[in-house]
């Protein structure tokens, strides 16, 4: 690893935290990795207010109505295109579920916004494969939701243009640009580090021919103020008239799309995506980056966890601990208690005479009396002494103290009369 350049480092940090992670195959973050993994993939994210027509400029290069359009803003979340051999939509839900249809409509129930412009929250992600050559050859398209209608929105855009490699900033050629509308370039992706952007003018065609031109150079003013980093001979402002260039590639007139524009930013992406896959990145764009930011924040999270998990465990060892000590102490509380009970009542005068009486008189008359007390009397003390210094030593090994000086009483030596 150490023979590796920053980014080709911080890519295999990344793999080694999805495996620390443990993120299963459907995990939003872990595709992320595996699409790092692969240095030629191109992610292409369309950027804009809402209506500026950003899912109709992706249908046109697609050439097919991949993406709802609708004269309301539609897209409730980022939709990821990628190459497939055949047009199918993936969501991913909350719950781990992930749904898998044909075709492109189960977009209308997960991927747009509700009558309250509030999006899916069951929705994790959504990904499409379509059976375009411009995404077999390494690129995957991100159509965002539109800016400036809601925060939940806007904070899903601002983390998903860090994730791209490139940023196409959709203008309304019908609107000018004011300066805080410049201001809000700057603060979304200059500001941002991103600065690998492309300006498509689009609805251009809805002015007056006159005024066009007009429009056009005023755009330029702004393109040429923001510092694309691209590479040399391509430009960063396009005019493409996204809805017209759509139809003419739907009729497979080429003559149209050519004056809509589509051919153009094509060309520049081809070059573009040519010029990503010659070069080896030496440092983390801010793609990675913002990618290393969240895992961080997992890893971090997992921690937590897995520190609360060790806090509660220890806890609850010292909790059984306390209460095995706790059982322990009484049983052997109760046995020796018992213990030197028994020894009581066995050395107690009247039990001894109810118990030995006659045969220690017969034993006195026969001169057998110091035999008998050896073979009889004298192993019964024995008996109940151990009892009684047997729990002691029980209860110093289970609490692990050293045992107490020597709990021995010596059986009384007869002297005859």
């Amino acid at each position: 690893m150490d023979g590796q350049n920053p980014y080709r480092r911080l890519i295999s940090a990344l793999q080694m935290a999805v495996g620390v992670l443990e993120l299963p195959e459907a995990d939003i973050h872990r595709q992320e990795i595996l699409a790092l993994s692969n240095p030629s993939r191109l992610r292409i994210a369309v950027f804009g207010p809402f209506n500026y027509g950003k899912s109709t400029l992706l249908n046109a290069l697609l050439g097919e109505k991949t993406l709802p359009m609708d004269l309301i803003p539609t897209t409730g979340a980022p939709i990821g295109i990628r190459y497939g051999s055949e047009l199918q939509t993936r969501i991913q839900l909350i719950s781990g579920e992930v749904i898998t249809a044909s075709g492109t409509d189960i977009l209308r129930e997960y991927a747009i916004l509700d009558d309250k412009r509030r999006m899916n929250s069951e929705v994790v992600a959504v990904d499409l494969s379509c059976p375009h050559p411009f995404l077999q050859g390494g690129v995957e398209l991100l159509d965002l939701p539109g800016t400036n209608d809601g925060e939940i929105q806007d904070a899903l855009t601002k983390a998903q243009l860090l994730r791209a490699d490139l940023v196409i900033q959709l203008l309304d050629g019908r609107k000018l640009i004011t300066l805080s509308e410049r201001e809000h370039l700057r603060d979304w992706l200059q500001d941002r580090g991103l600065d690998r952007v492309i300006f498509v003018v689009n609805f251009l065609n809805l002015l007056e021919p006159a005024a066009q031109g007009e429009v056009f150079n005023r755009m330029r003013d702004v393109a040429e103020s923001f510092r694309s980093h691209l590479p040399a001979g391509i430009s960063n402002l396009y005019r493409v008239d996204a809805l017209p260039a759509l139809r003419a590639r739907l009729k497979g007139d080429m003559a149209a799309a050519q004056s809509a524009g589509l051919p153009l930013l094509e060309s520049a992406l081809q070059s573009i995506l040519a010029s990503y896959r010659s070069v080896e990145p030496t440092g983390p764009p801010p793609r990675v980056i913002a990618l290393a930011q969240q895992f961080e924040v997992l890893l971090k999270e997992q921690l937590t966890q897995l520190t609360l998990s060790l806090k509660t465990a220890s806890r609850d060892r010292n909790q059984q601990r306390i209460a095995i000590q706790r059982r322990a102490q009484t049983l052997l509380t109760q046995g020796w208690q018992e213990s030197l009970q028994n020894l009581r009542l066995w050395v107690d005068p009247s039990s001894l005479s109810k118990t030995y009486g006659t045969a220690a008189t017969l034993a006195l008359e026969e001169e057998r009396f110091p035999l008998w007390l050896t073979q009889t009397l004298r192993p019964q003390w024995l008996h109940h002494q151990r009892q009684v210094v047997g729990w002691v030593h029980k209860a110093c090994e289970f609490f692990q103290v050293p045992r107490p000086p020597e709990l021995w009483f010596a059986f009384p030596q007869f002297t005859p009369p």
